[in-house]
């Protein structure tokens, strides 16, 4: 009896076991591991859908990155295999078992999958508003800089219109002292001129 699963194989391993534990209290153990495959057996187990007498579990999980697989044999006795024609109903009722995991097994996976996600996105939410928080004061701030970095402007414009008149009025100061400094050579040879 197999069942073959979406999803991958490191996923299943220890839902397989935890399966047979919560639903119906048996222990099945892991007797060997060979790669991605993993063998379990529980002994002498009573299980009430498949008859009176204990019977061994033997169960397998194989698979890779994408599917798994999960087959399982059960055994009266070393010659006395449940099969579909040896033993219909214990068959019948072993691969129920198998339908029920399938249950089991999605149910926890994906509800395992959006806890995280949800888990996840909130964090992702939190972190948006926190960086949503700071990308505001950083606004704030820009805007408090650039408010100071207009008013220094502005200071700059009044300190250059201050100092362009202050240099336009050297300029004529100077301008005119040149001016006075001929007159005053003029007059000085004019008088030379006139008075000897």
């Amino acid at each position: 009896m197999t069942l073959t699963l979406d999803a991958p194989v490191d996923e299943v391993y220890d839902r397989w076991d935890d399966f047979w534990d919560d639903r119906y209290e048996v222990d099945i153990d892991r007797t060997d591991k060979d790669g991605n495959s993993i063998a379990y057996l529980a002994e002498q187990v009573s299980l009430a859908n498949v008859g009176d007498k204990r019977i061994d579990l033997y169960s397998n999980v194989d698979g890779g990155e994408q599917t798994a697989t999960v087959s399982m044999t059960l055994a009266y006795a070393d010659d006395d295999i449940v099969t579909s024609t040896n033993h219909p109903a214990a068959f019948r009722a072993a691969t129920s078992y198998l339908d029920e995991f399938r249950n089991y097994f999605y149910q926890r996976y994906f509800d395992e999958a959006l806890a995280e996600i949800r888990e996840e996105l909130e964090d992702v939410r939190d972190d948006t508003e926190d960086a949503s928080e700071d990308a505001q004061k950083a606004r704030q701030k820009i805007a408090k800089y650039e408010k100071k970095i207009e008013k220094l402007r502005e200071k700059i414009e009044d300190t250059r219109e201050e100092v362009g008149e202050e240099l336009e009025t050297e300029e004529e100061k100077a301008r005119r002292v040149r001016e006075l400094e001929a007159r005053l050579q003029q007059l000085q040879r004019e008088r030379n001129n006139y008075l000897g």
